[in-house]
């Protein structure tokens, strides 16, 4: 939610970083898209690892149900055919848009420094990477129970306030504006 406050300001303040946001929005959804194909490729040798110990375990019918299943697994392979589409079509649209095939997409951070609200942006945005990053699921299954209830009110605070703001924002850039159709 706070990425989203910084971003709308950003967004509302001119022409020119509008069509910045667009552009790094394509690349960053390419990104993202690209991301999940890798990730996949990446993980299925230990699917099919996992599905190989976890049969070990069955006999008969049951075993050679699972043994099917695991060669049409194996036979199939990664399945990215979707978002490898996915990524391809905003390949494309970086070319429509004259994207640089390299260019990256800006950082939430960058965009809150260049509108001077980085020092409320960075703290949040490190309590919310913490909780959103891999390691969070372990850290929250080796805590004991309640050892986290002091979060909730903390993001359901800012996560209110943030979105009060982003209306506020984008309603004041209405009030002084109206709407311009391109």
């Amino acid at each position: 939610m706070l990425e989203l406050k910084v971003i709308t300001t950003y967004v509302l303040a001119s022409a020119d970083n509008a069509k910045t946001f667009k552009n790094d929005f394509v690349v960053d959804a390419k990104e993202f898209y690209e991301a999940i194909s890798k990730r996949h490729r990446a993980t299925h040798p230990k699917l099919i690892a996992a599905w190989q110990a976890g049969m070990q375990e069955f006999e008969g019918d049951e075993r050679r149900a699972l043994e099917a299943g695991l060669q049409r697994e194996i036979e199939r392979g990664p399945q990215t055919q979707e978002t490898d589409e996915e990524t391809e079509a905003y390949r494309k649209l970086m070319d429509e848009f004259g994207i640089s095939p390299k260019s990256k997409p800006m950082r939430s951070g960058e965009i809150a420094k260049l509108i001077s609200q980085n020092e409320e942006f960075d703290p949040m945005f490190k309590v919310c990477s913490k909780m959103m990053h891999r390691t969070a699921l372990s850290i929250a299954a080796s805590t004991t129970k309640g050892s986290l209830d002091e979060v909730i009110p903390l993001l359901a605070s800012t996560g209110t306030g943030e979105f009060l703001a982003i209306y506020d924002l984008i309603d004041q850039h209405f009030r002084a504006r109206g709407v311009q159709l391109p």
